[in-house]
């Protein structure tokens, strides 16, 4: 049988995802009932070891116009009775009748309802904020330019250089090719920062000048000049290249679970449909992820 999932059911798994720190969590979890042997699927499931004993925590979640009432309750408790349930959680997107409460507090289960924060409450997690923006770049180098330092009588000069050029260290050891050099720069944080800010969906290409350590430095960089035999100091890569941007808006919602501040948004992300979720917990973690329908991208706190 192929495993079912919903929104809601993705929403709060999502939302565990993040604040369920050292645990496994699982959508679609299937568990062997403990009477037949078969195959029982759950919801979510929540796997952790606490005292070096294996716990169990199951969420179960409906998402329908009326309250969960007692039906379902009853439904759940019957079910995880036959299964390695150690606590049972119960989810509903409109929350619970009085009956319902009552019984699932007899059980020892916990109640949670998706609560919508409105306009004037400032239990926002991102204020006022109607949206959030993600921002997908790619970058193909296709030129490469070193600057070098003048040595001895050699005046400076620019060249335009190879992939597979070699760097070396002040005292002559090879380092790594050019691309090797190149590539770590391309993929950093502050070039992902600096071209996040700056760059937009118009934008086809894109330079970048990267100043080397000075000649004292022992992370100092070289290239090797064969006539005369010379290292020669780089003290500055340029690199030009095509670039693609795409700019999408996740529209947010607000709510909350439990002691959990969420907002959450629907968009396309690497044109994949795709759901942003950030929370926020009572010790004020924050972590926001966005997820495709194959793959989580990024979690960042």
């Amino acid at each position: 049988m192929p495993k079912r999932s919903n929104q809601f059911q993705k929403l709060i798994y999502l939302i565990k995802q993040q604040v369920a720190s050292g645990s496994e969590v699982t959508e679609s979890k299937m568990l062997p009932d403990l009477v037949t042997g078969t195959n029982r699927e759950v919801d979510i499931c929540i796997e952790s070891s606490v005292g070096g004993h294996a716990v169990t925590i199951c969420l179960e979640c409906r998402d329908r116009k009326r309250k969960a009432d007692v039906t379902w309750v009853e439904e759940m408790k019957s079910k995880h009775e036959r299964l390695s349930t150690n606590a049972l959680v119960l989810i509903s997107s409109s929350g619970f009748t009085a009956e319902a409460k009552k019984v699932a507090k007899i059980y020892g289960f916990e109640l949670l309802t998706l609560e919508e924060v409105n306009q004037e409450s400032i239990d926002k997690l991102f204020g006022n904020l109607a949206a959030l923006w993600s921002k997908v770049f790619s970058l193909s180098p296709t030129k490469v330019v070193v600057g070098i330092a003048q040595t001895g009588d050699l005046p400076p000069e620019n060249i335009a250089t190879f992939p597979d050029n070699c760097v070396y260290t002040g005292k002559g050891e090879t380092i790594g090719s050019l691309k090797e050099i190149i590539d770590p720069v391309l993929k950093s944080q502050s070039v992902a920062e600096e071209l996040g800010k700056m760059g937009e969906e118009i934008h086809k290409g894109f330079f970048l000048e990267w100043k080397t350590p000075p000649a004292d430095h022992e992370c100092s960089l070289h290239m090797q000049k064969l006539e005369p035999h010379v290292l020669r100091k780089i003290d500055f890569i340029r690199i030009y290249g095509k670039c693609s941007f795409k700019i999408t808006q996740f529209l947010l919602n607000h709510s909350m679970l439990g002691n959990i501040r969420i907002s959450w948004g629907q968009g396309e992300f690497c044109g994949k449909p795709s759901i942003l979720v950030a929370t926020e917990n009572e010790h004020g973690e924050k972590k926001i992820t966005v997820t495709t329908e194959q793959e989580k991208i990024r979690p960042t706190n």
